[in-house]
C-alpha cells in the first residue's frame, strides 16, 4: 500500500481493534522492506486510540475527519517527496534513503507521545496532523526511492523479481503491525484507551534501528554513479523529466489508478464499511488484511519474476482488467457476512489481483525513466497518483457508499472503472522489459 499498496485501514472511532483499525499499512522501507508500516500501518488516526486526541464529536463527522487527517499524509508527500528525490537525483540515492527512515521513524515515534485532547486540547490533534505530516514528508521519497534502488542495482533480466521486493518487504510489515494491533487489542478497554494504543508507535523505533542499519551497509548503486561521473545530472531533474517526457508521465500516473483507489478503498475504508454498514467485527477486516498481507509477501516476488518473463505490461494490464471483473463480486462475497468469504475476497482481490499490478510497478517506473530523472519523475508519479486517488480513496468511498444509501455499489463502480482506466494507460505505454524489447 503500498501499499498499498502502498493503503492503511481504520476502524470506526470508537470501537476499532487498536491505534489504527489496521492502520497497519505509503511504502515500503525499501531493500530491507518493513519500514514504511510506519507511515501506513500506524497512521494514528481513526482508532479508538487515535479518537482520544481528537474533540468528540458524532460518529459520521468522526470518519471523515479521521480520513482526512490520513489524506493530509498524501497532501504532504509530494512535497517531502520532490524534495529529497531532488537530492537523490542530485546527491545519490543512500543518503536520502536514510533520512526517510528518520524522518518517518521520528514522526511515528512522536505519536505514541502525544497527549489527548483532554490534557492540552485543540494542540493534541494539531500535533497529530504535524507527526502525520512529517510521515508523509519522509514516505513521500521513501518507496520510490528504494524501487529505484533495488532496480538500478539489479542484473538486467532480473530486475522485476528484485524491484518487487521492496513492496513485498512493506507487507512483511503489515504482518508484524498486525500482530502488535493484536496484541494490544487484548488489553482491557480502559487499559488501551490510556496508554495501550500507544505501544504499536513506541515500539516502532526498533523497526526504525534495523532499516537504518540495513540502510547505512548498503552501496550507492553503480549507475547512479556512472550517471554522476560522467557528468548526466539535471539542474531540477523532476522538470527535465516533464518537459522531455509528458506524455509518458501522464500515463504512468494514470497506471496506478486502481491501485491507489481500489487498495486504499479495501485497506482505508472498508473495515468502516464492515463495521458500521454490516455490523461485523472489526477483527473481521483486520484478520482479512492480515491473510492478503501474508500471502502478498508470496506474490508480490513472484508477479515480479512473471514479467522478467512475460513483460511488464502483461502482468500489469491483466491485474487491471481482473479488478475491474471483480469490483462487484467482491462486495457480493462481502454482503454475505461470512467471515471466510469476506477473507477469500480480500485475498483474491489484494493479493492475486492489485498487487499484480503493485509488484511490478516500480521496475516499470524505474526502467521507463533515464537515471538521471529516474528518482524524481518515479516519485512525482507516485505521488501525484497518490494525492489524486490514494489519499482521497478512503473519503470518497464514504461519500459514494452514504450516496448510495449504505450500499456498496457506487464504490464497485469506481474500483471496476479505477481499473479500466489503468489497464488503457499500460497498454499506451511501451514495454521495458528486456525479454520483449530485445526479443
Amino acid at each position: 500500500m503500498g501499499p498499498v499498496v502502498r493503503g492503511c485501514t481504520r476502524g470506526p472511532a470508537g470501537r476499532s481493534p487498536g491505534p489504527h483499525g489496521r492502520e497497519l499499512g505509503d511504502g515500503s522501507a525499501g531493500p530491507d522492506g518493513t519500514e514504511t508500516w510506519q507511515d501506513r500501518d500506524l497512521p494514528g488516526g481513526g482508532t479508538r486510540g487515535g479518537a482520544s486526541l481528537r474533540r468528540p464529536r458524532p460518529l459520521g463527522r468522526r470518519r471523515l475527519a479521521s480520513f482526512a487527517t490520513f489524506g493530509l499524509g498524501f497532501a504532504v508527500r509530494p512535497i517531502g517527496g520532490l524534495v529529497l528525490a531532488h537530492l537523490g537525483d542530485r546527491i545519490g540515492r543512500r543518503p536520502v534513503l536514510i533520512l526517510t527512515v528518520i524522518l518517518m521513524g521520528v514522526g511515528t515515534l512522536a505519536i505514541g507521545f502525544l497527549p489527548t485532547y483532554h490534557s492540552i486540547g485543540i494542540w493534541a490533534p494539531i500535533l497529530l496532523v504535524l507527526c502525520r505530516m512529517m510521515q508523509g514528508f519522509g514516505v513521500g521519497a521513501e518507496l520510490g526511492g528504494a524501487y529505484v534502488m533495488s532496480t538500478e542495482a539489479a542484473e538486467t533480466g532480473k530486475r522485476g523479481f528484485y524491484g518487487s521486493l521492496p513492496g513485498a518487504g512493506e507487507f512483511i510489515g503489515v504482518v508484524i503491525a498486525s500482530g502488535a494491533v493484536a496484541a494490544v487489542s487484548t488489553l482491557p478497554e480502559d487499559d488501551f484507551l490510556s496508554w495501550g494504543w500507544r505501544i504499536p508507535f513506541l515500539a516502532s523505533a526498533f523497526v526504525v534501528v534495523i532499516a537504518l542499519l540495513i540502510r547505512n551497509a548498503a552501496p550507492e548503486t553503480e549507475q547512479f554513479e556512472e550517471a554522476r561521473d560522467s557528468g548526466k545530472r539535471e539542474k531540477l531533474p523532476v522538470l527535465a523529466a516533464i518537459k522531455t517526457r509528458p506524455k509518458a508521465i501522464a500515463l504512468l500516473i494514470g497506471s496506478g489508478c486502481a491501485t491507489a483507489i481500489a487498495s486504499y478503498a479495501i485497506q482505508g475504508y472498508l473495515p468502516s464499511y464492515l463495521t458500521n454498514q454490516l455490523g461485523l467485527s472489526s477483527g473481521t477486516s483486520v484478520l482479512g488484511i492480515t491473510i492478503a498481507s501474508a500471502v502478498s509477501i508470496l506474490t508480490i516476488p513472484l508477479a515480479g519474476a512473471l514479467s522478467d518473463r512475460v513483460g511488464r505490461k502483461p502482468v500489469m494490464i491483466g491485474g487491471a482488467v481482473a479488478i475491474t471483473l471483480f469490483a462487484y463480486p467482491f462486495f457480493w462475497l462481502v454482503d454475505t457476512r461470512e467471515p471466510w468469504l469476506i477473507y477469500l475476497a480480500i485475498t483474491v482481490a489484494f493479493a492475486l489481483m492489485l498487487n499484480s499490478i503493485f509488484a511490478v510497478t516500480g521496475t516499470f517506473y524505474a526502467e521507463s525513466l533515464p537515471t538521471e530523472v529516474r528518482y524524481s519523475g518515479l516519485v512525482f508519479v507516485r505521488e501525484i497518483n497518490g494525492v489524486i486517488f490514494a489519499g482521497t480513496s478512503p473519503f470518497v468511498a464514504t461519500l459514494l457508499v452514504d450516496a448510495g444509501g449504505d450500499r456498496p455499489w457506487y464504490l464497485a463502480g469506481y474500483m471496476a472503472l479505477a481499473g479500466l482506466a489503468s489497464a488503457l494507460c499500460i497498454w499506451r505505454l511501451p514495454e521495458t522489459a528486456p525479454v520483449r524489447t530485445e526479443g
